[in-house]
């Protein structure tokens, strides 16, 4: 049987749209909001659970949040809109 891996990408401008979609990052300048879109996401080859919640954890660092907003949501709505693909191993 052929082996196969999972990789999850999640491209800046999806990301900035979910932003403006939740309304969050609202606190974070242009540098932060760069670093969160491209270092963090975007330029990303393969996107693992930590990496969703250190871009979970930047949001809420740069987001004026509801009390009720956990990392576990954001990070939630971040694997969300990641894309998924299979390549052979």
């Amino acid at each position: 049987m052929k082996e196969y891996r999972e990789i999850r990408k999640i491209s800046a401008s999806a990301l900035r749209q979910l932003c403006i979609e939740q309304d969050w990052y609202t606190c974070g300048d242009n540098d932060e909001y760069g670093h969160l879109l491209f270092d963090l996401a975007g330029h990303k080859e393969n996107l693992s659970t930590s990496d969703i919640i250190e871009i979970a954890a930047d949001i809420m660092t740069h987001s004026d949040l509801d009390d009720d907003c956990t990392i576990e949501s954001i990070a939630f709505e971040v694997a969300r809109i990641a894309n998924v693909f299979f390549d052979e191993v």
